[in-house]
């Protein structure tokens, strides 16, 4: 169980379904505890780290040697990269943006016989008049929901991902629907995959005409993944010389990341606009 796995102890019951836990620092977590699903919410980056539907099996990779460790990326789940997507757009902003390590705040919590919501909420003073909201809606599916809403006088501007970590075996990996087009962040060249879809050594393409689901499958188990709000699908994985070089890499043979992103050009929002940025896993 991923209470006991991360050392985190109950500090109080917020809801039937949620409780607030911790770790030895301090961290706050948000434990969903719900009849469809069992789901652990991270505050610092609206990060989801785990998701467990009943019935069903954990859906999303953690690395062994993720540190929770405040001001610090985990490795693994569902991390949140926004104003920026990579190093896409303002460089005076960190590698996928500051969403992943800030604290967010706890909005709103809905739960029903079929469901639980969880909202979080980030005002960062960076972009004071943006408000970014991540909804979370658990039961026998998931539903990630990232708003940008530009409460300011000018033009927002952003990009960035829903960077999902989901458990396979890459010896079996099959994804489906990917397009036969994609930019190699490798090779920095457009190629095309005739033959379908094929892991590399070290993978990292951003798929360009990708259908709006993709089906992640091992032979065992499969994964629907739906995007919206997105302009492509980054497909990741470190593959074995990379993972030896990264500190907090356990294993790259058992996970793959599918991420919904926005990497081709940048949302433009206009004044009191908003953006909806959705993956959808079942």
């Amino acid at each position: 169980m991923i209470l006991e796995k991360l050392k985190l102890k109950v500090v109080k019951q917020i809801d039937n379904a949620v409780f607030e836990v911790s770790n030895a620092e301090g961290m706050v977590f948000y434990w969903v505890d719900h009849p469809k699903a069992k789901a652990l919410i991270a505050q610092q980056g609206a990060h989801l780290v785990s998701y467990r539907p009943n019935p069903g099996k954990e859906t999303l990779w953690l690395s062994d040697d993720s540190q929770f460790t405040l001001g610090k990326a985990t490795r693994g789940g569902v991390p949140i990269c926004w104003p920026r997507f990579g190093n896409l757009g303002d460089e005076s902003l960190p590698k996928h943006g500051f969403a992943r390590t800030s604290l967010w705040t706890l909005d709103e919590i809905n739960t029903s016989e079929d469901s639980c919501s969880v909202r979080l909420t980030l005002n960062h003073s960076s972009v004071p008049d943006i408000a970014l909201t991540c909804s979370f809606t658990f039961s026998n599916q998931l539903s990630i929901d990232l708003v940008t809403k530009n409460n300011s006088q000018h033009e927002f501007e952003f990009t960035g991902a829903l960077h999902s970590y989901f458990i396979t075996d890459v010896k079996k990996l099959h994804i489906g629907s990917l397009g036969t087009q994609y930019f190699d962040a490798l090779s920095q060249k457009v190629l095309v995959e005739s033959e379908g879809f094929k892991l590399s050594e070290e993978t990292d393409r951003i798929y360009l005409q990708s259908a709006a689901s993709n089906v992640i499958s091992n032979g065992e188990h499969s994964l629907n993944i739906h995007h919206s709000g997105n302009d492509s699908v980054v497909v990741w994985n470190p593959g074995e010389q990379l993972a030896k070089k990264m500190d907090d890499v356990s294993d790259y043979r058992r996970f793959i990341c599918v991420e919904t992103a926005i990497t081709q050009s940048p949302v433009r929002l206009a004044p009191k606009q908003s953006h909806c940025l959705q993956q959808t896993i079942s």
